[in-house]
């Protein structure tokens, strides 16, 4: 009966507008503005709309990587400080939003939703910042993850191997004499470790065999003659 207080329900500005032939636009939080200064601003209280769905924060950070929209300092700050709340949305769910999310992400999205995406895929989480120690690396592991995501095809088994390749180097770290790093092993237990997320994530199981299979094999090099081709 009330369209105002239908449209203070939604999640974001840009999705709390309607329209009627008859009584033109009805736009009470500034949607049509934002939109057109390319903003992403939660509707109200940010840290109420979060608290009435959690999984706003992730269809948020995507929504800002779709339309390339900047976010709105508190309501930037609320998708970080309430990311933990997401911890009890059903997998299904979670699922589905980093799928679409991940294939619209390029390096910089991921490294400026790193709060979100690491909180839904805590395994990530001790990549950040994570010194790599190997002449063969210039960026930290995370930042090598999102360098890797980024630059594959934006196919999911593809990008979900990208996403969790590297997720077993922490735990396989080695130094040498010289002070060098080295990760012996490591797609071996990167590949369990992603076969354990995508478990808990409800991944399809094509999909997640695809890209365990994937992460298994990234460090074989194969020569590119006829008959490893075929």
């Amino acid at each position: 009966p009330n369209i105002e207080a239908d449209l203070a329900r939604r999640d974001f500005t840009v999705n709390a507008m309607a329209y009627s032939p008859t009584r033109g636009y009805a736009d009470p939080f500034g949607g049509r503005e934002d939109l057109k200064n390319r903003i992403l601003r939660a509707v109200g209280d940010a840290p109420a709309r979060f608290r009435e769905d959690s999984l706003r924060i992730l269809r948020g950070a995507r929504f800002a990587v779709k339309y390339r929209l900047a976010v709105e300092p508190a309501t930037e700050n609320a998708m970080t400080e309430l990311a933990p709340l997401m911890d009890n949305l059903a997998r299904e769910r979670v699922w589905d939003e980093l799928c679409k999310l991940l294939l619209l992400a390029e390096r910089s999205d991921l490294l400026r939703f790193a709060p979100v995406i690491t909180q839904v895929i805590p395994e990530l989480r001790q990549q950040l910042g994570y010194d790599q120690s190997n002449h063969h690396h210039i960026y930290d592991l995370y930042t090598h993850t999102a360098q890797v995501v980024g630059t594959v095809p934006p196919a999911l088994p593809l990008r979900w191997a990208a996403l969790l390749h590297d997720t077993g180097k922490p735990a396989t770290r080695t130094m040498d004499a010289e002070g060098e790093a080295h990760y012996h092993g490591h797609a071996q237990v990167s590949a369990e470790l992603a076969d354990a997320i995508l478990l808990r994530l409800k991944a399809p199981t094509v999909l997640r065999e695809q890209a365990v299979q994937l992460i298994e094999k990234h460090m074989v090099w194969f020569e590119p003659s006829k008959k490893v081709v075929r």
